[in-house]
């Protein structure tokens, strides 16, 4: 059963590639929009259309580390990662501020 809601879940994606009509395309959470040119953007962040394809084949796999493996490739262009690891920098040093004053 699921291998066929994945299946149909590619023929989509396939068809959205396809067709000039809809502008953008939801899964997993992350947004597929297209561009005046061959490339897509996701979530913000552009990719080359052969990269697209594969971002989608690894968000819909069953596998969970290939799915964390594809947000981080999305959120490394975007910059949401960058943003995450300053922020854990910027905590991680605030704790140990707080320890080596006490």
């Amino acid at each position: 059963m699921h291998q066929r809601n994945q299946k149909t879940t590619e023929e989509e994606f396939d068809l959205w590639l396809k067709t000039k009509f809809i502008e953008s395309f939801w899964t997993r959470g992350h947004r597929f929009e297209k561009t005046g040119t061959e490339d897509i953007r996701i979530d913000n962040a552009l990719f080359s259309k052969e990269e697209a394809i594969q971002l989608f084949r690894m968000l819909t796999s069953r596998n969970p580390f290939t799915r964390l493996n594809a947000t981080l490739a999305i959120w490394e262009r975007n910059g949401t990662l960058l943003k995450l690891l300053l922020i854990t920098a910027f905590l991680l040093l605030l704790l140990v501020y707080i320890r080596v004053r006490k």
